[in-house]
């Protein structure tokens, strides 16, 4: 833990219900493998003292990150279902997921591997491929299942090879490789997200958004498209129902007043818009946050 870091900044907040959990743990390695129930979206909100390897292995789609303070959209599939996050980074966001989904993690305690390599990771990469990693930490899984006594020496030997071919992808890939599949410099995407947010309650057109981004609307629709993973309607009613969040936590609200103001036309279509992102009605959300 670094000195200036105190312990109360670090969180680590996940929605959804814990349905298991198996930890295995070591000097060097603490290894999880956690599967969670949901309603369709998991809130997320994480900041450690250790580099962590996740491998979402089941049933995550679509996510929507802040890492310290920069956004970051992407889609987990398959063949990109890896993500890296160095020690002290703070992240908040939101992952789609299926009913069920299952991930492991891996936090690394750097204060015992830097004596064996002098590596340093400063840059998260998230939904990224790599299968010698992947078939490495799905063999870590294995044994953390039932660890027997050359468990530690097993996971030891694993973290300084996956540290190894960690550096390798970090010399090799793009700085914006978080963001590779975005169309919009990330100073336009700001300004677009900026604006949006400011005229949620009022109409916001195709046509003022290309313009701050400096685009036609045919090749900013594509671009917008690329860089958040979702269309802009879909991406303008998510960003109305995040703000509806927030503004649900005040009783002094009703519904409809923050309906209108969150842009959706009555609290019927705000009902119906809402309980489709989340699960369940806005007003059963209010309850939720005032228990």
């Amino acid at each position: 833990m670094k000195e200036d870091r105190v312990a109360a900044d670090y969180c680590r907040l996940v929605g959804g219900e814990l349905v298991s959990s198996i930890v295995a743990q070591t000097m060097s390695v603490r290894v999880e493998m956690l599967r969670r129930r949901s309603s369709g979206r998991i809130a997320w909100r994480f900041r450690q003292p250790r580099l962590a390897l996740f491998w979402f292995r089941h049933g995550l789609g679509r996510f929507r990150l802040e890492i310290d303070g920069s956004p970051i959209r992407a889609q987990i599939s398959p063949t990109s279902s890896l993500g890296l996050f160095p020690a002290d980074v703070g992240i908040t966001g939101e992952f789609e997921v299926d009913r069920c989904c299952e991930y492991a993690v891996a936090f690394l305690d750097w204060g015992v591997l830097a004596a064996r390599c002098e590596l340093e990771f400063q840059r998260p990469l998230v939904a990224f491929s790599h299968d010698p990693i992947k078939q490495g930490f799905a063999g870590l899984c294995r044994e953390a299942t039932e660890p027997d006594n050359l468990f530690d020496l097993f996971a030891e030997g694993w973290a300084l090879q996956t540290l190894a071919q960690l550096a390798q992808i970090s010399r090799t890939t793009s700085p914006k490789h978080a963001e590779a599949r975005g169309g919009l410099p990330p100073i336009s995407l700001r300004r677009v997200e900026d604006y949006i947010r400011a005229n949620l309650s009022n109409t916001v057109t195709l046509t003022d958004l290309s313009e701050i981004a400096g685009l036609s609307p045919r090749h900013f629709l594509r671009a917008f498209q690329d860089s958040v993973g979702a269309t802009l309607l879909g991406h303008v009613r998510a960003m109305r129902i995040d703000e509806a969040k927030q503004r649900l936590s005040d009783r002094r609200s009703s519904i409809t007043q923050v309906a209108i103001e969150c842009g959706f036309r009555h609290a019927q279509h705000f009902a119906t818009s809402f309980r489709a992102a989340t699960g369940v009605t806005p007003s059963a959300f209010r309850r939720l946050l005032l228990s």
